[in-house]
């Protein structure tokens, strides 16, 4: 087995444990940070079939505008627990 291939199937296991932690994390800022983990994931994934433009775009496009859009919707939105009324 030639490195490539070792490089291409760990990326692979890599990505398929932060799809399962994205789905069964109950913390959703985690399942968030773990759907980031994903996204660069895929993109190594592409850069070692040599599709470099696809890569660049996953992460531009996925990594970062859709994962920071995320946590920005969960940290704004989250709700804070006081311990006071109710």
């Amino acid at each position: 087995m030639n490195l490539e291939l070792a490089v291409f199937y760990l990326l692979a296991i890599v990505t398929l444990v932060s799809a399962v932690l994205v789905i069964t994390t109950k913390d959703i800022f985690r399942a968030a940070i773990s759907l980031m983990l994903m996204f660069v994931a895929i993109a190594a994934v592409y850069l070692t079939l040599g599709a470099e433009f696809l890569a660049m775009v996953q992460i531009l496009v996925y990594a970062g505008a859709v994962t920071i859009l995320i946590i920005f919707g969960i940290m704004l939105t989250k709700k804070e627990n006081s311990g006071g009324d109710g």
